[in-house]
């Protein structure tokens, strides 16, 4: 936004934890949603039955059915967009097509990139319990991780730190600069 001749950066009103499973999405998700009094949106939440019971059988998701979770999650961001209703999504990521789809679902859209070695990734995920994607499918998802070097709104963060720790670079980031 821009008054008079001063560019004013507003405040992001639709924030995406994205990432790989493993990657702390739904913990710093919580987390920044907390801090920002922001509507924390489970990603997971809004998976079909029938992907759910494919993942927990050791199964990647077909692309229709990951792009039906996204057409959700992008109705769900309409939505919160057009009430003025800021949130923090948990959402993978994975395919370029599907988070410009989510850009421009949101409002001011910006994500939150966590990444981390495909070891420490595995040890988070061998350490879970109660969740239906198993370990196994980790690989898949780093293969299916397509780069998003070339979007400016995606900003890399390691987890490879506490979740209060990443926290704080996160609010950093999103800080306007000059304040």
């Amino acid at each position: 936004m821009k008054i008079g001749n001063v560019k004013v950066q507003a405040q992001p009103q639709t924030l995406i934890i994205m990432g790989v499973a493993g990657s702390g999405k739904s913990t710093v998700g919580k987390l920044l949603a907390a801090e920002l009094n922001y509507l924390f949106l489970e990603g997971d939440d809004f998976h079909s039955d029938e992907a759910k019971a494919m993942m927990a059988s050791g199964t990647p998701l077909r692309s229709d059915l990951r792009q039906e979770w996204v057409d959700r999650l992008a109705v769900t961001l309409m939505q919160h967009a057009a009430t003025d209703k800021p949130c923090v999504l948990s959402y993978s990521g994975l395919i370029a097509s599907q988070r410009q789809q989510l850009r421009e679902a949101g409002s001011q859209t910006r994500f939150i990139y966590l990444q981390g070695s495909a070891e420490l990734l595995a040890a988070r995920l061998a350490e879970r319990s109660g969740h239906y994607m198993p370990a196994s499918l980790l690989q898949s998802q780093l293969d299916s991780m397509q780069n998003s070097s070339s979007e400016v709104d995606v900003q890399p963060f390691s987890i490879d730190q506490e979740p209060a720790a990443l926290l704080q670079q996160i609010l950093h980031w999103l800080k306007p600069p000059g304040t």
